[in-house]
């Protein structure tokens, strides 16, 4: 009765349930319905959209390609067909598939682009302006027809979403009535239970009535069941402890043949006449013996075949010792066993067998792996530095006997972030490869990390042996790979150092090895470079450089100085450029050619540009009518994410206008990211800085940065400036560049104008400003009023 309850209780707690559930459903439906009107338009819009990017990508590539000293090249314009080509398969493809297939415009416009890509392939292949031209006039038209095809797109996308809305609604009504039913038929289960219930309860009290006649029933059984059961007790007893010790013994029995059969080990147990006593599953297993030939009392002779014939009479002879020993036996297919045996008494012994096959094979692997490069299977470093070793002590005290290669990648880095690391350890694989097979058989490739290796080159090869191998090295690590149906190019440079002449163990046979290499690079890409005692000279002067830097920077040895820029028209002083200069208190004045370049290098040039930057602007707040004052920018300093944030700071902590200050940057600077540069210098051009293009004609791609950059000035070269008297092509290049930046409405200021006759010239051409000797050499700033002054004298007295 109080079972039956619980039951009705349960189901009622089930019913509620099921309504709760059913609104909460209700809910859920409701949120879906809310969030598929936010669903963004993503399958056939995106892939139309995209489609439509890419196209635009791959045509901008192709623009900037034409341009003669663009930084775009033909593996990125064909890395964008790729990209392209890729787009288009989408499109015929899955859910875009369908929707082309609803218009014959669609299809119409699918299939055009299709045979557009086909048709500029081999352009692509082989891309030349002229083709750059023609695969712009061949894909020129289809920039409306793939927007339209997008928008298209977009409109079939919201059509389904709104279809997907009605759908679910009538989904979650249709839940709904089925919510409903369940209940219903739920109170109608609740129902039947109670009507059973009560049909229960009259069930019981007839069995109640039942189970009392079978009490007395039962009450006169038991009273004869006791007499019968005192007759049998002693019996009972005496054969109780007969099982009780039968089945202890059994049980004993188990337990040993359990634990001796369920060993990891195998057991074996021998008597002083060789017999067996013991032995469990697991040696039958691992010797191949069966089960009758392995009885208790059979002789190891019968039992032993002639495989195990030595190791047996190697047990023998260890249990005639008194000390127990352990040793290794391998197998006739390969299984190597581990054998511990302990001599008895009576001559015989107990052994106990373990298969260590698979824990020597680990620790071969373990061990191999510790000296080979696990992506390439070259052997490492340590490996290396092994065989380096033995080299040198088998070749002690001779003049020369081996040489060390090293070398490391071009453009790797490049390589690993634009394609992926995935990529970039297939290509590092493919080199490991090719560089073994441009080494001879008897010499050693490593791989020490990153994309560096090196080769230990035996058997005394001479001066002429070792150019061929580097040369080999070059020329092949010079030719693509092609790695995931792209042609990718890298390239190398080898630095060779000879034992013993070069180094006579490891560290400075791989330093005087890696030092050659870097030497080689300064040389120029793709080349080799024999380690030369300069070399270390020259590095460590280079490193004595960079330390003294630091401390000039930190004991105040670095001084600005100014020069004046004058504009002739007035003949007025407008601006003054910023030069660093350095005064060693050992060395005396060194020369910016000398330190600027280690300051670039260890990326000291950020700490002085800022510190450079603060003085001249303070420097320039003291000068009279608004005198600007122009400052040197490196590429390492626009690279720096806070140089925006550097350059504002200065200014407010000054009191400098923006207006005031003027950035003088190379054409280099602007050939290492010229898309992040232009966004720095748009920034900072925005905030009222001016900028200037330094050196001005000198470079392959000045006029394209007057297009993609408004500068406020060029400046042009001394290098044409000093000889525009003298030759004719000078004066002709200096003319056009005057009259250019007439065109573009910029500032152009000639350079290291010195003489009269300069000045003359300059000034005959249309030049705006000069700069030079002519009016004054750099000055500290305490003597730039000395300028001021001294220029209006000039300005007088002309």
């Amino acid at each position: 009765m109080l079972k039956m309850r619980k039951i009705e209780t349960l189901l009622g707690a089930v019913l509620v349930g099921l309504v709760l559930s059913a609104l909460y459903v209700s809910s859920l439906i409701v949120e879906q319905q809310n969030l598929i009107r936010q669903t963004a338009r993503y399958n056939v819009t995106w892939l139309a959209s995209q489609s439509v990017v890419e196209l635009q990508r791959f045509q901008e590539r192709v623009a900037s390609f034409s341009i003669p000293s663009s930084k775009v090249d033909a593996d990125e314009v064909a890395l964008r067909y790729q990209i392209l080509l890729n787009r288009l398969s989408l499109l015929s493809s899955g859910d875009f598939e369908d929707f082309v297939n609803q218009s014959a415009d669609r299809r119409a416009t699918v299939e055009e682009f299709r045979h557009a890509l086909t048709d500029i392939e081999p352009w692509v292949e082989n891309l030349t302006p002229e083709n750059a031209a023609r695969i712009r006039a061949r894909l020129a038209p289809f920039d409306q027809k793939m927007s339209s095809l997008a928008a298209a797109a977009n409109r079939t996308s919201g059509d389904q979403v709104d279809g997907d809305q009605r759908e679910l609604l009538s989904l979650h009504w249709f839940f709904s009535g089925i919510i409903v039913t369940l209940v219903l038929m739920s109170l109608g289960l609740v129902l039947l239970l109670h009507f059973r219930n009560r049909l229960l309860n009259h069930a019981h009290r007839e069995m109640h009535a039942l189970t009392d006649g079978l009490k007395e029933a039962k009450g006169e059984l038991e009273q004869a069941n006791e007499d019968i059961s005192s007759k049998n007790d002693s019996l009972k007893t005496q054969n109780e402890m007969l099982v009780l010790r039968d089945i202890e013994l059994r049980t004993q029995n188990q337990r040993f043949d359990a634990a001796l059969n369920n060993m990891s080990q195998g057991l074996l147990l021998v008597d002083g006449e060789h017999r067996l006593i013991v032995c469990n599953e697991r040696y039958r297993q691992m010797f191949e013996l069966p089960a009758t030939s392995t009885k208790p009392g059979a002789s190891l002779t019968t039992v032993a075949d002639e495989r195990f014939a030595a190791m047996l009479a190697h047990q023998k002879a260890i249990a005639s010792g008194p000390r127990s020993a352990t040793f290794s036996f391998e197998l006739a297919a390969g299984t190597v066993c581990s054998v511990s045996q302990q001599p008895m008494p009576d001559g015989g012994w107990v052994a106990t067998y373990e298969d260590v096959t698979e824990r020597r094979r680990s620790e071969e692997r373990i061990a191999y792996m510790a000296h080979h490069d696990a992506l390439t299977d070259l052997p490492n470093r340590a490996q290396f530095r092994e065989h380096l070793e033995r080299a040198l002590d088998q070749h002690r005290g001779e003049a020369s006997s081996f040489a060390v290669l090293y070398l490391d990648l071009d453009r790797f880095k490049t390589v690993n972030d634009t394609l992926g690391h995935e990529l970039g350890d297939a290509l590092l694989k493919a080199v490991s490869v090719r560089l073994k097979k441009a080494v001879r058989g008897s010499d050693i490739v490593s791989r020490f990390g990153g994309d560096e290796f090196a080769v230990l080159c035996r058997g005394r090869p001479d001066l002429d042996e070792l150019r061929r191998i580097a040369g080999r090295i070059v020329e092949r690590m010079g030719q693509p790979f092609r790695i995931g149906g792209r042609d990718i190019r890298i390239g190398t440079c080898v630095g060779i150092a000879l034992a013993v002449k070069d180094g006579s163990d490891c560290d400075s046979l791989l330093r005087h090895a890696d030092m050659a290499m870097y030497a080689a690079k300064n040389t120029g890409r793709g080349t080799y470079c024999f380690y030369e005692a300069p070399m270390e000279e020259q590095i460590d002067a280079r490193r004595a450089l960079e330390d003294a830097l630091r401390r000039a920077l930190q004991e105040n040895q670095l001084e600005v100085y100014y020069q004046p820029i004058v504009n002739l028209k007035r003949m007025e002083i407008v601006s003054f450029e910023a030069l660093l200069r350095w005064t060693h208190p050992v060395r005396g004045a060194i020369s910016p050619a000398e330190f600027i370049p280690v300051a670039e290098e260890t990326g000291l040039i950020v700490a002085i540009g800022e510190w450079v930057l603060r003085r001249a602007c303070a420097d320039a707040a003291q000068w009279p009518n608004g005198t600007r004052v122009s400052v040197n920018l490196s590429a390492v300093q626009l690279r720096n994410d806070d140089f925006a944030q550097i350059v504002f700071s200065a200014l407010a902590a000054t009191q400098l206008p923006a207006h005031q200050l003027e950035l003088e940057i190379t054409e280099s600077v602007l050939l290492q990211d010229s898309d992040a540069t232009l966004a720095v210098l748009h920034q900072l051009r925005g905030f009222g800085i001016r900028t200037c293009m330094d050196d001005f004609g000198t470079g392959f791609s000045s006029l394209s940065y007057l297009r993609s950059f408004p500068f406020d000035k060029i400046k042009i070269d001394r290098s044409f400036v000093k000889d525009m008297d003298v030759q004719e092509d000078c004066r002709a290049i200096v003319t056009s560049i005057a009259h250019l930046g007439q065109s573009l409405n910029m500032t152009t200021t000639a350079e290291g104008v010195e003489t009269r006759e300069q000045l003359e010239a300059v000034m005959a051409v249309g030049c705006t400003e000069v700069q030079g000797y002519y009016f004054g050499p750099p000055t500290p700033a305490a003597d730039v009023a000395q300028v001021f002054s001294r220029l209006e004298k000039m300005r007088l007295a002309a």
